[in-house]
């Protein structure tokens, strides 16, 4: 594909573009400038790649075909008219940013047989900045409610840039239809560059000649002296079944006092939406009621279509009824998904079965069973000490119910934003490790969420149960023993947990979107503070252990914040993300360690790229010096890496490579992660050896990796495959920093298993 000549295929008077330059634009313009001009066929390690692909797919006997598939990047033949108007474009484009003046040539030069080459040249001239805004609005009420929140979109001696009166332009449009003005549209508003006052003659220097006012002109209806606002009078919501669903009689019921509902499904509670309607008999006009309407209708997940029309009342034309039309979507639902996953050389897969009952007690509740089940490989050998082929067995089932409401035992006022929701779940999860440890957690919690603004969000889980049980492998704990290591058993133990947790995200909505912003998410997680309590109030026995049990179980007490803060920057259209994560848990009172699985690990698809999951730590712990020296070695080399402290940053530039890679976008990321998990106290100092946080060495002890990384977009979701590269690897003693070693051949010998590389495959981005 490569060798192949890319013109070959054309016809006798077709040229293929070999390349475009644009020159004389100023730099910060000139990648927008490139959008406006036609695009040479992208180019891989200097080939044409995709273009490459395209031909050896589309062509048969020396010519395309008739139809083609998309397939790679079809050819990018000259079009001289599309050409030419590119110039026209580009100096629209430059005029629209202040340079009123310029002016912008084409030279199009042959690069040999059908390859031509092309060359926009921009001669900007000087640049005009605004002196003022003029206001010219024909309707006084418009006017005053405009100039109430009027602020410049533009100051005084800023550039010229009519994009920027765009978005003024829709900032008026929904300022109006915020209050009262339902059919004011875009199109009545108008800017105007006045320039006249800065002639050769009025001017009094240089600098005033390149200056404009803007008037901003808002023209009324033709036909009109004024624009009509209008109030919101009742609200009629009709439930229609899709044609293969059977219609009933059903008489009109009144919900509230503006708002009336016919179901002819027959299958819900009309008191259920009163809350879901935002439109109120008395209020203006409102266009963020009907959005808020539309989402909260459509965030129940229960229809199909969703149909909204106003008519004016016959009494009183400035008056709206709201006729709102929905139509079911299939009320029963069952989904078959998998996955394969690969960290490293731990290569795993998953396969699951969900079933969904919408509108389970007919005020839009979404029932649902989950059952998923898994295996998880591992190389048999490690220093060679070996390991089972199947590293883990995992199985996960619950049942939940999802209420589109809070379910409280008292009114909770809430925001216009909040899309609260209510889930009640019960479940049970099963992990087995092949020759360690089978845990068992059955489990149940009551989630609320809401909005509080569209910025912020909040998660709140007031009762989370688990029951645990755990088994030990009868040798693993032999060995444990022996070894004198008792405080790792007390992470396979059988425990009661009673816990809440709160969640707190700021601008979670914006990461699909990009941009710049700033995206913080802070979690507490708080366990056995009220049990605790309560059995010493009332003075109950202990175990021998000198802990309060429930079900002849210790129950945990323990609090675990944590915070993460992400900076999203868009540089160039390419995007720039930093992240920073720090986490900790106490444990105190009744135990004196979290639960296994609220300690902490870091590596993995998401984590450190350059090493597997929980790999990484806890501080130095020297993992790859473990040699087969007993049953202890063996298990330990087996255990995930986990600790009680995490610290995490990254920073990845994520940019584009081609936007026809088989038809689909093709971007590239490159990476530099670092961070560790520690231990804060001394319990697990036998278990991970030099694995405690302390402050005048945590810093040599952070593990740090860099990469780079393909996201296949299509469109629906994003397939991530990332190469990491360890850079510093602080589980050595000395040379931590093991990217020094990747051509020694002593150090590999002294460590088979250690790989530099470690690869990961996964769905979405990492952050």
């Amino acid at each position: 594909m490569v060798g192949c000549k890319p013109s070959r295929y054309l016809k006798e008077n077709e040229v293929l573009i070999d390349k475009v330059v644009v020159r004389g634009v100023d730099k910060d313009l000139e990648e927008d400038a490139l959008s406006f001009v036609p695009k040479a066929n992208s180019k891989l390690l200097g080939k044409k790649i995709s273009l490459g692909l395209y031909n050896t797919f589309n062509t048969k006997d020396g010519k395309y075909k008739s139809k083609r598939k998309k397939i790679g990047q079809e050819p990018a033949i000259l079009d001289s008219a599309r050409a030419i108007q590119a110039s026209q474009k580009m100096s629209r484009f430059l005029q629209n940013k202040g340079y009123f003046n310029n002016v912008v040539s084409l030279k199009i030069d042959s690069l040999g047989k059908k390859k031509i080459k092309l060359t926009y040249t921009a001669i900007e001239r000087n640049r005009f900045t605004v002196r003022n805004f003029k206001l010219n609005i024909l309707d006084t009420a418009l006017k005053s409610l405009y100039s109430k929140k009027y602020k410049a979109p533009i100051d005084s001696g800023e550039y010229y840039d009519y994009y920027r009166l765009e978005r003024e332009v829709s900032n008026i449009n929904n300022l109006f239809k915020r209050n009262g003005y339902k059919d004011f549209e875009k199109s009545y508003v108008k800017f105007k560059a006045d320039t006249l006052f800065n002639d050769s003659i009025n001017a009094k220097n240089e600098k005033d000649r390149h200056q404009t006012d803007i008037i901003t002109i808002i023209n009324n209806p033709k036909g009109s002296n004024y624009h009509q606002a209008f109030t919101m009078n009742d609200t009629y919501v009709t439930i229609k079944p899709n044609a293969r669903r059977k219609e009933i009689k059903a008489d009109t019921i009144k919900a509230r006092e503006d708002l009336y509902f016919l179901d002819k499904e027959g299958i819900f509670k009309p008191q259920r939406f009163s809350d879901l309607i935002f439109f109120k008999r008395g209020a203006l006009y409102n266009n963020d009621d009907f959005l808020k309407t539309y989402t909260r209708l459509g965030d129940l997940n229960l229809f199909q279509f969703i149909k909204t029309e106003f008519r004016s009342v016959d009494q009183d034309s400035t008056k709206l009824n709201t006729y709102i039309e929905l139509t079911p979507a299939k009320k029963l639902s069952a989904t078959i998904e998998g996955e394969l996953t690969l960290s490293g050389s731990y290569l795993g897969g998953n396969a699951g079965i969900s079933f969904m009952n919408k509108n389970f007690f007919g005020g839009g509740e979404i029932f649902e069973y989950r059952l998923k089940g898994g295996l998880e490989f591992q190389p048999t050998s490690f220093n060679g000490i070996p390991q089972p082929a199947i590293r883990e067995k995992t199985l996960e089932t619950s049942a939940s119910i999802l209420f589109p409401r809070l379910l409280a035992p008292f009114n909770i006022s809430l925001s216009k934003y909040s899309l609260p929701k209510t889930k009640v779940i019960l479940g049970y999860t099963y992990e087995g490790r092949q020759e360690l440890f089978t845990t068992g957690n059955t489990y149940t919690n009551l989630n609320y969420e809401w909005r509080e603004t569209l910025q912020k969000s909040h998660y709140y889980t007031p009762i989370n149960i688990s029951l645990v049980n755990s088994t030990l492998d009868s040798a693993v704990a032999r060995a444990y023993i022996l070894s004198g290591n008792r405080s790792a058993l007390s992470r396979y133990e059988s425990y009661f947990s009673l816990s809440s947790q709160y969640t707190y995200l700021y601008n979670d909505y914006r990461v699909r979107f990009g941009g710049d912003f700033i995206y913080f998410k802070g979690s507490i997680d708080l366990a056995g503070n009220l049990m605790y309590l309560g059995y010493e109030a009332f003075n109950a026995q202990k175990n021998k252990l000198g802990q309060y049990t429930v079900l002849d179980r210790p129950f945990y007490q323990y609090t675990r914040p944590e915070v993460e803060i992400r900076y999203y920057k868009m540089v160039n259209k390419r995007q720039l993300v930093t992240r920073f994560n720090i986490a900790t848990g106490f444990a105190y009172g009744n135990t004196p360690t979290m639960p296994y699985g609220k300690l902490y690990g870091t590596g993995g698809a998401n984590s450190l790229r350059g090493w597997r999951a929980r790999q990484v730590g806890p501080g130095s712990f020297p993992r790859n010096d473990i040699k087969p020296q007993n049953s202890s070695d063996s298990i330990a080399i087996q255990l995930e890496q986990i600790g009680e402290m995490k610290i995490e940053a990254n920073v990845e530039y994520r940019f584009n490579i081609t936007r026809n890679f088989i038809g689909f976008k093709l971007d590239g990321a490159t990476f530099l992660d670092a961070g560790n998990v520690w231990n804060i106290t001394s319990y697990f100092d036998d278990l991970y050896p030099q694995g405690r946080f302390r402050f005048n060495r945590f810093y040599k002890e952070l593990a740090v990796g860099t990469g780079l990384g393909l996201r296949l977009d299509l469109s629906f979701l994003v397939f991530r495959f990332d190469a990491g590269l360890k850079l510093h690897d602080p589980q050595f003693k000395e040379n931590r920093w093991v990217i020094g070693k990747f051509f020694d051949k002593d150090f590999k010998n002294e460590y088979p298993s250690f790989r530099f590389m470690n690869y990961n495959i996964g769905i979405g981005f990492p952050f």
